[in-house]
């Protein structure tokens, strides 16, 4: 998603954050700054909604883990509430399955990111960067190269391409066909 506009400087409640854009809008608030990203193109979006079909699929059959939409907010560090593409949180973070009504006040386990044609290298590195220090595990999919990048926070990336199912450790039974979202 493109850097198009200026962050606004703020602290802010949930509920100021809730009211901050418009509708059709997404954002995010990122080191106290509300930060508007720019809507998906066609492609980014079919990957997105092929991706939360997969993750309900998998969470159906593994309910150890609950599945997460892209206008989800999770807290990343004080100041940042990110709202990945999707998520994956254990299970046992909710207390008897009870979800919270606003965001959560923890970072997802593992966050999912389809990269876009107006994604900036700052701002993915950012995003990065923050994820990693939170301890999350990042799947970065390329819908362009038709490839899949895992990253952890303690160790290296593994890289995937559609001929290879992507795999995650620590997530057990996970195996992600990326022809899958590519599918029209």
């Amino acid at each position: 998603m493109a850097d198009i506009a200026t962050p606004i400087k703020t602290q802010m409640s949930w509920k100021e954050f809730l009211t901050a854009g418009e509708d059709w809008q997404r954002w995010e608030l990122v080191d106290g700054e509300v930060e508007f990203m720019s809507p998906a193109g066609t492609r980014h979006g079919k990957a997105i909604a092929n991706l939360d079909a997969e993750l309900a699929t998998y969470c159906r059959a593994h309910r150890e883990w609950i599945a997460f939409g892209a206008d989800t907010a999770f807290t990343i560090a004080p100041g940042t509430w990110r709202c990945p593409d999707a998520a994956l949180v254990r299970a046992e973070r909710f207390p008897d399955r009870r979800l919270p009504v606003g965001l959560a006040d923890f970072p997802p386990d593992v966050a999912f990111g389809v990269l876009s044609p107006g994604d900036t290298a700052r701002r993915v590195a950012r995003k990065r960067r923050q994820y990693q220090e939170s301890g999350v595990i990042q799947v970065w999919i390329d819908s362009d190269k038709r490839t899949g990048e895992v990253v952890y926070p303690d160790r290296a990336s593994q890289y995937f391409d559609e001929d290879r199912p992507l795999t995650i450790d620590g997530v057990d039974g996970f195996a992600l066909d990326l022809k899958v979202l590519f599918e029209v």
